[in-house]
């Protein structure tokens, strides 16, 4: 029962970022602008699977990030969290093409490690143009 849950929420998630359109979802841009910075990237607030968790269970994340620069351009995409005491894990990280004006879908899979401290964990998808980040965006996940 528990894992049919599971799937049918990252399948609601998922259906979700698709039927929503990307101007249509909170999201914050920067970099950039027309005097040629680094870049132009927005990032969409992450779904989550669950929005509550225990030590040791897997949780999906899923967000939609985009190029709202002209160009192609390679940008590196993060996931990472914070725990309630303060430790920061990186969940993953990537370096995407995007063509001008692209939008991709990420997700990633990741355990709530056995010592996490409970309480308010923040879920971030963030985008990088070399060292200078261009957009971030945060969902809250309660580890019980």
């Amino acid at each position: 029962m528990r894992n049919y849950f599971m799937k049918s929420m990252l399948a609601l998630a998922c259906l979700a970022l698709v039927a929503v359109p990307l101007s249509a979802q909170k999201g914050k841009g920067g970099g950039g602008g027309p005097s040629g910075g680094t870049g132009c990237a927005v990032v969409a607030t992450p779904a989550l699977s669950t929005v509550t968790a225990s030590p040791g269970m897997n949780v999906g994340v899923f967000g939609r990030v985009g190029n709202c620069a002209g160009g192609k351009k390679r940008y590196t995409v993060t996931v990472s969290s914070m725990s309630s005491c303060g430790a920061e894990t990186m969940i993953g990280s990537s370096v995407i093409t995007f063509a001008g004006g692209e939008t991709k879908l990420i997700s990633v899979s990741y355990p709530i490690a056995p010592d996490t401290c409970p309480g308010a964990m923040s879920v971030t998808v963030s985008v990088y143009s070399g060292g200078t980040m261009l957009a971030s965006d945060s969902a809250i996940l309660t580890v019980q």
